[in-house]
C-alpha cells in the first residue's frame, strides 16, 4: 500500500549549505527555499560550512554536524536539507547523528515531481527517478525504513520495496512500462511528421510562466501557479496561426543542476523538443538569475540536441521595474498573463512559419480544377477558391517544397 502524500502541515527544515569559492550562495539559498516552500515546508534556520572539498563521511565535517545536531535536539525540527547530494556514506552517517529525516536537493526535488505528476505516465517517470536514486544513494537497512514527510513522498515509497532486490524488480517494470508508453508516444510522432504539422515547442526555467503563456496562445487552461514545478505532463494543443495550423507543446520545466536521473526519465517527455520547429525559451524577466536561467536552458537543449531556432521570450513584464537582459537573436518581451506583446510573438512564430510555408495566388483553367485540387488536397495545402466562367482563382497555403508542382499555375492578383 503507498504511503499518501500528506501535505497540510508546514514541515520546519533546517538548510544546509557547502560553500566554495565558486559558490553563489544568495542565488542557491533563495532557489532552495523556493523549492522547500513548493514542497510546503519552511526554512527555519540555516547552516553554512565553507569547504572546497566536501567531507567524505559527512560532507560538512564533523564540528558542524555537532552543531547541527545541537540545534535540531533543541527545536522541532522535522527535516534536515542539505543542498549538495549526499552518497550513502554520507547520508547513514549524517542520520545517525542527527536522529531526523535527512534529505538533499535530489531528494526535495523528487518529491516535488511526485507530489504534481498527474497522468500516469508522469507518474511512473518519477516513481523510476526515485527508485534509481534510492538504489544508488542509500545503505541496504534504510530500504526498511518508512519514512514520511518532505523527501519521502511519492509513489515509489511502498512496503514492497523493503530490499534492492524487489527495487530492481519494480525498476524493471516501470522501464517496461514507460517502453510500452514511449512506444505508443512515437506513433504519435510519427504521425504528425507524416502530416508536417508546423510545431512551437515551449520550455524554460522552471516558474518562468510557461503554462500560462501556453494558456494564453492556446485558448487552454493548463493549471498554471507560482509553484516550481507545478506542472510536468507535456500537453499539445492545435491552434491556426496565420491561417495555417500548427501545434503548441508545453513541456516540463528546468533548473540549474537538474537530476540526471530526471532528465532520464522525462527523456521521451523532452524529445517533443527535437520535432519542433521552433522554440520558445520562456524567461522569468524579473529573476535576478534570468541571464543564468536562460544558459541552464540553452545548456540543457544542447545536450539534448536540438538544432531548431530559439526565440527568447521575456515573460512577466507587467511586473518588471529594473533594466533588461542583454537581447540576443530573436527576443520578445511579453506578459502572458496581461497579453501584452503576445502579437508581437506571434509575428516572430509567423516568421518561421513562412519560411516553411509559401502563400500563393493560382488561376486554374476549367479543365484542370478537379486535378489541382486533389493535388492540393494531397499536399494537406489550406485552400480558398472562387470560381468564374473560366476557371478557379484560389488562395493557397502550401509547403515549400512542393511549390514545384503547381509553378505553372501561380499568378500575381
Amino acid at each position: 500500500m503507498s504511503v499518501t502524500p500528506q501535505i497540510n502541515k508546514i514541515e520546519k527544515v533546517v538548510a544546509v549549505y557547502l560553500e566554495k569559492d565558486t559558490s553563489d550562495l544568495e542565488y542557491e539559498m533563495a532557489e532552495l527555499a523556493e523549492l522547500v516552500r513548493t514542497a510546503n515546508g519552511k526554512i527555519e534556520i540555516s547552516f553554512v560550512q565553507k569547504k572546497q572539498l566536501p567531507d567524505k563521511a559527512t560532507l560538512v565535517g564533523s564540528g558542524k554536524l555537532q552543531e547541527i545536531a545541537d540545534y535540531c535536539q533543541a527545536n522541532e525540527v522535522d527535516t534536515v536539507l542539505f543542498c549538495d547530494n549526499l552518497n550513502a556514506i554520507q547520508r547513514r552517517n549524517i542520520t545517525e547523528k542527527l536522529e531526523c529525516n535527512v534529505i538533499d536537493k535530489t531528494d526535495l526535488i523528487l518529491d516535488i515531481f511526485a507530489l504534481h505528476a498527474k497522468s500516469a505516465e508522469g507518474k511512473k517517470q518519477v516513481e523510476l527517478a526515485q527508485l534509481s536514486y534510492r538504489l544508488a544513494n542509500r545503505q541496504d537497512k534504510e530500504y526498511t525504513r518508512q519514512g514520511g514527510g518532505i523527501g519521502t513522498r511519492g509513489p515509489g515509497e511502498t512496503q514492497l520495496e523493503t530490499d534492492k532486490r524487489n527495487i530492481r524488480r519494480k525498476i524493471y517494470q516501470l522501464n517496461t512500462e514507460l517502453e510500452q508508453l514511449e512506444k505508443q508516444r512515437d506513433t504519435l510522432r510519427k504521425s504528425r511528421m507524416r502530416s508536417e504539422v508546423f510545431t512551437v515547442a515551449l520550455v524554460g526555467y522552471t516558474n518562468a510562466g510557461k503554462s500560462t503563456l501556453f494558456n494564453t496562445l492556446t485558448g487552454n487552461n493548463v493549471f498554471a501557479e507560482n509553484l516550481l514545478f507545478a506542472t510536468l505532463d507535456t500537453t499539445t494543443r492545435k491552434v491556426q496561426c496565420n491561417g495555417i495550423d500548427i501545434v503548441v507543446t508545453d513541456t516540463v520545466g528546468f533548473i540549474k543542476d537538474l537530476p540526471h536521473q530526471l532528465v532520464k526519465a522525462f527523456k521521451s517527455t523532452l524529445d517533443e523538443t527535437l520535432l519542433a520547429d521552433v522554440i520558445l525559451n520562456v524567461a522569468d524577466v524579473t529573476n535576478p538569475n534570468v541571464q543564468l536561467h536562460n544558459n541552464v536552458t540553452r545548456q540543457l537543449l544542447a545536450e539534448l540536441g536540438v538544432t531548431a531556432p530559439i526565440i527568447t521570450v521575456y515573460n512577466k513584464m507587467d511586473k518588471c521595474t529594473g533594466g533588461k537582459p542583454e537581447l540576443v537573436g530573436d527576443t520578445v518581451f511579453v506578459s502572458a498573463l496581461t497579453g501584452k506583446n503576445i502579437d508581437v510573438l506571434w509575428q516572430l512564430i509567423e516568421k518561421y512559419l513562412m519560411q516553411k510555408y509559401a502563400k500563393v495566388h493560382l488561376e486554374v483553367p476549367m479543365s484542370e480544377i478537379g486535378k489541382v485540387l486533389a493535388l492540393l488536397n494531397k499536399y494537406d495545402a489550406n485552400t480558398n477558391a472562387t470560381y468564374t466562367d473560366d476557371g478557379a482563382k484560389i488562395d493557397v497555403v502550401i509547403d515549400r517544397k512542393y511549390i514545384s508542382t503547381i509553378s505553372k499555375y501561380i499568378s500575381v492578383k
